[in-house]
């Protein structure tokens, strides 16, 4: 671990905090478990997670279909409609004289297995021709593939879309699930374990009315209406036109085009926007933007004590939001896939001072919070404890009597 007060701490190769938001998380962590966590968010889960869309299809048939195209496939021991592909790796890649530089989000991708599309190409030298062997590269230098080149190096620049690069042989191995007819078919949606919990935990019914505050990209909207039967009221929103074109594309796929409301909205004013949904609203989920300090694989990240705080104060706008538009005894669950308690337990103490109710929650197998006064009552998954991506769940009541 490399670093000094005055600049930034370096927690393993690539993960950097400054030295505030590093001191801050030693109030909580050690040493050796903060480089336990952020080693683990450098590598992909064991584990690669879908989520069966049982209002087409029961788990028990999908999982029977999938092997009986020879799939590794499983059943999750307490989620029913939840299957697992393993993931193999770390992979030796085979060296290339010549290579190819993709962006972050792309070499991240290549890293487990997909294949180099055009977008994700920052640099492809014109001495690249289709057929040729190279390493994909990532932003900070490191090997992530090898694969054979689709197109030239100067086709590269001009062409919008296709694959650039064929990775034959990744890091990590995770199984190309969007390939598979049953994805095309709308009979699962690829879904982290603990961003599955998330909706059994806000448990929806027939005749709930729902809203997903931050809803893209769908997932959780799709779970919502699918644990819903179908016969729930849900309102799916987010800030912006791209962002629900997203939402709308997987939900069509998933065969629920009737089956929910979206819009547009900045949901920090949706008791504005829509003020016909004040006291009116039985179950809101807050799966808001955060500093993504759970996310995985991410080979590399710089984050900041002040990008931490900035983030938990935005977040508590939509929490002020859910408090007006829940109806007495409606409920909130807040989710992220980060690990500061400052955009987690605190923003609970936000939503208690507000007057939300904690509920207590569990989930075999995992951890409560890091606070004291949450430890029992709120869920953490730990990427080097539990092998998922790094998430964060609560669930709160607003109350049926206001206390004068």
């Amino acid at each position: 671990m490399r670093g000094s007060e005055e600049r930034e701490v370096e927690i393993v190769k690539g993960h950097r905090l400054d030295y505030q938001l590093y001191k801050y998380l030693l109030q909580y962590f050690s040493d050796s478990e903060l480089q336990g966590i952020f080693e683990s968010i450098r590598k992909p889960p064991s584990k690669y997670y879908i989520r069966v869309n049982t209002l087409k299809i029961s788990p028990e048939e999908l999982l029977k279909l999938l092997r009986e195209h020879s799939v590794d496939v499983y059943q999750d021991k307490d989620l029913p409609e939840a299957l697992w592909f393993p993931v193999k790796g770390p992979n030796k890649v085979p060296s290339a004289r010549k290579y190819v530089l993709a962006d972050k989000k792309a070499s991240e991708s290549v890293y487990v297995g997909a294949n180099l599309y055009v977008p994700g190409v920052v640099k492809m030298n014109k001495d690249v021709k289709k057929g040729d062997e190279v390493n994909i590269i990532a932003p900070n230098g490191e090997i992530v593939a090898f694969g054979i080149a689709e197109v030239n190096g100067d086709e590269a620049r001009s062409i919008r879309r296709g694959i650039a690069v064929k990775t034959l042989v990744s890091v990590y191995n995770m199984p190309k699930v969007r390939d598979l007819r049953e994805y095309e078919l709308g009979l699962f949606y690829d879904q982290s374990l603990p961003a599955q919990w998330v909706t059994h935990i806000l448990d929806p019914r027939p005749g709930d009315v729902i809203v997903d505050m931050n809803a893209a990209p769908g997932g959780k909207t799709s779970h919502i209406v699918q644990l819903g039967g179908g016969k729930a009221v849900v309102y799916a929103f987010d800030r912006s036109e791209n962002k629900i074109r997203e939402i709308i594309e997987n939900l069509s796929r998933l065969g629920m085009d009737s089956l929910y409301r979206v819009e547009v909205r900045d949901t920090r004013f949706l008791d504005i926007d829509e003020p016909d949904l004040i006291n009116s609203v039985d179950k809101i989920l807050i799966d808001p933007p955060c500093t993504d300090m759970g996310v995985r694989p991410r080979l590399f990240d710089m984050k900041t004590m002040e990008t931490v705080k900035s983030t938990a104060k935005y977040q508590e706008q939509f929490i002020k939001v859910a408090w007006k538009l829940l109806k007495p005894g409606g409920v909130l669950v807040y989710s992220t896939c980060t690990i500061p308690p400052l955009e987690n337990e605190d923003n609970i103490a936000y939503a208690e001072n507000l007057g939300f109710e904690v509920i207590d929650i569990s989930i075999p197998n995992t951890s409560g919070g890091l606070v004291d006064r949450y430890r029992n009552s709120v869920i953490r998954f730990y990427p080097h404890v539990h092998d998922t991506p790094g998430y964060f769940i609560a669930k709160l009541r607003k109350p049926t009597q206001m206390h004068q």
